[in-house]
């Protein structure tokens, strides 16, 4: 449990990632409390306030006290395989005429040493880091097996690595480790660093001192990418494929669209429960759509940070972050120092920070550093950066002072483009002096490094708030001064009001930005005119509508959205959450064959909807402040218009839910359709079906055409003798690229039925076949194979155990036929120890199907021993 003092009557908006459960009590004290976790170290929890204002709580999760657990195994095999039909193809493929020889140990020990540290240690020596197919600890994906499984297990992973060894000691607030780890240099924003490798890191926390450092030897390159929302839930595209698996950072962010180098609030995603992931491609899809703008038409912009592997051998990337602690906590000072060694891509970064927690109202951020980094042309950039941030809030005031420098060529990758290149001077303040009266106003100045061009910015608002009815008045003044003289204002009068009504089931809202006197001139602060309104559709729930058209000397633009406002508590918000997590696939099932509505209208109804349009005409003699950032009104890019609707229903015994999306743009028509359905008849029986269409047509002539059809079915009960898993999979592409058109289609299913007859006889059957058409420049191929198998065992005295399996791989188009018959006796020799020798007389080589057991034809000897705590207890005679 955490405790936040929120002494200013500001109530909470927010609270970061995967939000964790909050109650605010009669004190004013919000109590936070986290799901329980295995992984250790400093924790950072950002807190949202009204007014845009944030607060990190940050806190050490220390190990839990806990007795030793021990899980392992060694298995081996031996064998002398007879390859007589299609030798070379097997040799090929690496099989080899002759004696034969495979093992593996594997093991995870976690426990106390010396009742003090607790010591992890993991290892396996199947595993190997293969360069170039670096892959970090991943989930199992749900679209890669059985659609339905039969319990809602959570996966964690306690010694993730890639290489064979992990190993991981901690103590109190200490910990290093050797293995997969993100380096989490989060604290500051000019020197953060946060990536993911394979190696050495350690983190302290002590009263005065604390550091976080690491150090790995790696080929591997970071990329981040910032996306556009569009309105739909994709496909995006990320600018580097193949990335490396599960080292993606997905998150989305909402920038003030006046200033899109300020970030207003972030929600970090998860794999398969927010969005899928194509490595190979680097393709995004979400599982709800992402808007261009939210309902204040803040741009909304998806940030995607991950690996890829670099070209070249294995350099040496080390660095850390080391503090010093005065006054109980109130002052930090701290050096972060970067060393990548990456062959033709080195950088350097150092950094100092301070904080100041001057007293409870008052804090005090200033940053300096500068980078080194080599481009891809092989050209060194140099670039420096810093950062001093004032905030005050109090009861009735509050202040922001800001001044920041970001040279163009900063930075190792982080930075926000709209960030870069701009020397910044701002403060912005709020203040209430009567009840029901507020004043506010804001300060800004400026410049852009490499053009030189100089914004000036001055705005002043009085508020006024009485129950239902809202109203302010205010004057703004923008100046953009251009290099070569020219100069472009915008002098505007500002006007809004909103009322609810209806016993407040209904808000309409009306404001207006007029130009005082001639046109206004600058692109970003043209006049402007807003109507919307809300309609509260159950309680909590406010469907929002907000239409705004701009014009100005250079620009006419026109922007719409529609969307859905979720209000669970009195002014705490939130704008998306998951639900219909059924018992039978836990959280996974509804990510893998369901969508993320947007709210619940009632006890079995979720719907959702949006809207999402922009027109923008400019003139071509406009002047842009800074191309890299949003327009504030309309877009650079093209005219769009995104629509979006969808319901789930959920029952007692099944669920469905559905989703159409529909894209207009200037260089696209995008139309896809999301269904997924489960029902649960009975205890121990399954079925579930998804279905995607999607469909792309590009101005450019290219257009594809894709569906993927699931269907899964599992029936297992403990007390039955037959349970079944199916899944059958239908998939179809069609595309055009270039004029030349090809389309395919697939169809797979895999059928595994298992029949218990008494307590020592089991037997398992196994069906699966494949279907594939694929017809490119009117040129058709078509195959079909599949693969029959059964395996039959019967234990003896309940140390013996004898088998028998067969299996028929049928490829028809190529005339292909392999058989497997083999028998093999086991003996359990001791405890957790069990040998077993066969003999195939007939068999294939394949390198998945060896995973499982031995296919060669001919004798083999296999071995298989399981080792956990009690059977070391039982060794050492305790």
């Amino acid at each position: 449990w955490w405790e936040v003092e929120d002494g200013r009557r500001n109530q909470l908006v927010q609270i970061g990632q995967r939000r964790p459960t909050y109650k605010v009590g009669r004190d004013g004290v919000a109590r936070l409390e986290l799901e329980p976790t295995t992984r250790t170290g400093e924790a950072t929890i950002n807190l949202a306030f009204e007014n845009n204002r944030e607060q990190a709580v940050r806190a050490w999760l220390k190990p839990a006290t806990r007795d030793w657990i021990l899980v392992g195994f060694a298995e081996g095999t031996a064998g002398y395989s007879t390859l007589s039909d299609n030798i070379e193809a097997a040799q090929e493929a690496g099989a080899e005429d002759g004696y034969y020889d495979e093992g593996r140990v594997a093991f995870f020990a976690k426990g106390r040493i010396k009742g003090e540290f607790l010591l992890t240690l993991s290892y396996d020596s199947d595993r190997e880091f293969e360069e170039g197919r670096n892959r970090f600890a991943t989930e199992v994906d749900p679209t890669a097996y059985y659609t339905l499984y039969a319990d809602s297990s959570e996966q964690r992973f306690e010694a993730a690595s890639q290489r064979k060894l992990y190993v991981k000691l901690e103590r109190s607030q200490f910990y290093a480790l050797f293995g997969d780890y993100s380096t989490g240099l989060t604290v500051t924003d000019l020197a953060r660093y946060d990536r993911r490798f394979n190696g050495f890191q350690s983190e302290f926390r002590g009263d005065s001192v604390s550091y976080n450092v690491f150090a790995a030897e790696s080929n591997q390159a970071f990329t981040r990418d910032e996306l556009r929302g569009d309105g739909t839930s994709g496909l995006y595209r990320l600018s580097r494929a193949p990335i490396i698996q599960n080292s993606e950072t997905i998150r989305l962010e909402v920038r003030d669209r006046f200033d899109s180098g300020v970030v207003l609030s972030t929600q970090q995603l998860t794999r398969f429960l927010d969005y899928n992931l194509d490595p190979l491609n680097g393709t995004l899809f979400f599982k709800k759509p992402v808007p261009s703008r939210d309902l204040e038409f803040n741009p909304i912009f998806i940030v995607a940070e991950y690996e890829s592997v670099a070209q070249s051998s294995d350099d040496l990337i080390a660095g850390g972050r080391g503090a010093v602690h005065f006054a109980e906590d109130a002052v930090e000072v701290g050096l972060t120092l970067i060393d990548d060694q990456t062959q033709g891509a080195e950088a350097d970064l150092a950094g100092v920070d301070l904080r100041w927690q001057v007293n409870p109202q008052t804090e005090v951020k200033a940053e300096i550093a500068e980078t080194t980094r080599t481009d891809v042309n092989g050209n060194e950039l140099k670039g420096k950066a810093h950062s001093i941030t004032l905030e005050h809030n109090s009861e009735n005031l509050d202040v922001r002072a800001l001044v920041r420098e970001v040279d163009n060529d900063y930075g190792l990758g982080y930075q926000n483009a709209a960030d870069l290149g701009f020397r910044r001077l701002a403060v912005d303040m709020r203040a209430r002096v009567a009840e029901r009266l507020f004043l506010e106003g804001e300060a800004g100045w400026q410049q852009n490094l490499e053009t030189k061009d100089i914004r000036n910015l001055a705005r002043a608002r009085i508020r006024y708030e009485r129950g239902g009815f809202n109203s302010s008045i205010g004057l703004s003044h923008t100046a953009d001064k251009f290099d070569d003289g020219d100069t472009r204002k915008s002098d505007l009068a500002e006007l809004s009001l909103s009322q609810r009504m209806f016993g407040e089931r209904i808000t309409v809202r009306a404001s207006a930005s007029t130009s005082l006197g001639t046109e206004a001139e600058s692109v970003d602060f043209p006049t402007k005119y807003v109507l919307g309104a809300d309609y509260r559709m159950v309680p909590g729930v406010d469907l929002v509508a907000e239409y705004e058209d701009s014009s100005g000397r250079d620009i006419e633009a026109s922007m719409t959205r529609i969307g859905v406002r979720a209000q669970p508590f009195a002014r705490t918000q939130i704008n998306s959450f998951v639900n219909n997590e059924t018992t039978e696939f836990g959280p996974r099932l509804f990510a893998n064959i369901g969508l993320v509505q947007g709210f619940q209208v009632s006890e079995r109804w979720s719907l959702d909807l949006g809207v999402d349009q922009s027109k923008t005409l400019i003139d071509d003699t406009a002047r842009i402040f800074d191309p890299d950032r949003e327009l504030v009104s309309g877009s650079l890019n093209e005219d769009f218009l995104s629509v979006f609707a969808g319901a789930l229903y959920s029952a007692n015994l099944w669920s469905a839910n559905t989703r159409v999306e529909v894209r207009d743009s200037d260089s696209e028509e995008r139309t896809s359709l999301s269904f997924g359905w489960y029902r649960e008849p009975q205890r121990g029986l399954g079925l579930s079906a998804g279905l995607l269409l999607y469909r792309s047509e590009l101005t450019t002539g290219n257009e594809i055409t894709a569906a993927d059809f699931k269907f899964g079915w599992a029936y297992r009960l403990a007390d039955r003798k037959w349970a079944f898993l199916n899944r059958t999979d239908l998939i179809f592409e069609d595309v055009t690229r270039e004029a030349v058109a090809e389309d395919s289609w697939r169809l797979i299913n895999n059928l595994v039925a298992n029949r218990r007859f008494g307590a020592a006889n089991e037997l398992s059957l196994q069906y699966a076949f494949k279907y594939v058409r694929t017809n490119f420049s009117n040129i058709e191929l078509t195959g079909y194979s599949d693969l029959i198998g059964a395996d039959y065992r019967r234990g003896i005295r309940g140390r013996f155990d004898v088998g028998a399996n067969a299996s028929i791989y049928n490829s028809y188009e190529s005339g292909v036929t392999d058989y497997g018959i083999g028998i093999d006796v086991g003996y359990n020799v001791a405890t957790n120890i069990w040998i077993t020798l066969g003999y195939n007389f007939t068999g294939f080589y394949d390198e998945d199907f060896t995973e499982a057991r031995y296919t060669a034809e001919g004798p083999f000897l296999r071995f298989s021993i399981k080792a956990d705590q009690e059977t070391l207890k039982s060794i050492a005679g305790r």
